[in-house]
């Protein structure tokens, strides 16, 4: 059912002359942490505090989920499965790792989904543009061919579960202070063990023969994984774990930055619009420097193995922390002006 479904889009695109696909592919947009990241920040920094932080730690917790359940499933991509499965070319270049569950859809869910979930109840019809616009990122994976509906249907149910067990967690910290330690250090502790349960489980891997037939499947680990075996095996899982990897970054960027600015800086989205604006405009543009000088450097200094963690630890430790830290002083600076002037 599942690859008879991605054909019958398939052949929907080709009768339609391909007049969805630019949309589709600007949809799945939505699903990326390059899109996402964004967001986060201008909602984080300048709108609502409690509503990042909510929004940040149902990503944690939903990225913590997907990554598991891809490294334990090991669900080889749909065209890899049957090859007459042919995505847009353009949607290819994201699919990365294995295909169950899509990450695209975690991510979707848990920032729209999330930020749906912590609005007032007269904001329903904001509530409902967000769910379709998370339902569409989903479909969107489907229609592009790079994600079955098994791989986006569970996704998006252990998602809004994630999200669900976050309002949980915020209703537990409304009671007792100290539990966003506690909460904060389960997430790096299972990012840790995720971790090291990627390094030593095995691993799937199949080769084609001369007749285009496929061997039949061999299980190693990565560390026995050789150039020859990189280069001839259908999927690496050497590159699927590295997708991995960069899931894990971001987690860790996301709760040792949430739990340092709660205890030790504590910044406010107080001000005027003037403010707020300039403030996220400099920590907007401190970020694209980041982004665009040290990422690079860090990418030539080591292997993608250590570089792709530290770089997506980078992007989420920053807008949790740093900015908030450079906005703290802002604000100081601001307070000190409006005691002159007075």
């Amino acid at each position: 059912m599942d690859i008879s479904y991605l054909l019958y889009l398939q052949n929907l695109r080709e009768a339609t002359n391909h007049v969805l696909d630019k949309f589709f592919v600007y949809v799945t947009g939505y699903g990326e942490m390059a899109y996402l990241l964004p967001i986060f920040a201008l909602i984080y920094w300048c709108i609502n505090k409690r509503t990042g932080e909510f929004m940040f730690l149902s990503l944690g917790f939903a990225r913590l989920v997907n990554g598991l359940i891809k490294i334990t499933a090991c669900v080889y991509r749909p065209w890899i499965r049957d090859l007459r499965v042919t995505p847009i070319n353009n949607g290819m270049k994201t699919a990365t790792g294995y295909s169950f569950p899509s990450g695209h859809t975690a991510n979707a869910v848990a920032t729209f989904g999330s930020f749906a979930v912590i609005q007032d109840k007269k904001e329903k019809y904001l509530k409902i543009l967000l769910w379709i616009l998370a339902i569409l990122v989903g479909f969107s994976r489907n229609y592009i061919g790079v994600h079955t509906p098994q791989d986006v249907i569970i996704s998006f149910i252990a998602s809004v579960l994630v999200i669900f067990g976050t309002v949980k967690l915020f209703d537990i910290m409304e009671r007792n202070k100290k539990a966003d330690v506690w909460i904060a250090l389960s997430g790096l502790l299972i990012s840790v063990f995720i971790t090291i349960f990627a390094v030593y489980k095995t691993y799937p891997v199949n080769f084609k023969n001369s007749d285009n037939s496929i061997t039949q499947t061999i299980y190693v680990t990565t560390s026995e994984i050789n150039e020859e075996t990189q280069k001839k095996a259908i999927v690496n899982p050497k590159d699927m774990v590295l997708d991995l990897y960069k899931n894990i970054g971001y987690i860790i960027g996301i709760f040792l930055g949430w739990i340092i600015e709660r205890k030790y800086i504590n910044f406010s989205t107080e001000g005027t619009a003037n403010q707020k604006i300039l403030r996220f405009l400099i920590c907007f543009v401190l970020m694209q420097i980041m982004l665009n000088v040290l990422c690079p450097m860090i990418k030539k200094a080591f292997t993608a193995e250590t570089s792709e963690p530290i770089i997506s630890f980078l992007k989420t430790f920053y807008i949790i922390c740093i900015a908030p830290a450079i906005i703290k002083i802002m604000q100081r600076n601001e307070v000190k002006k409006d005691l002159i002037t007075e």
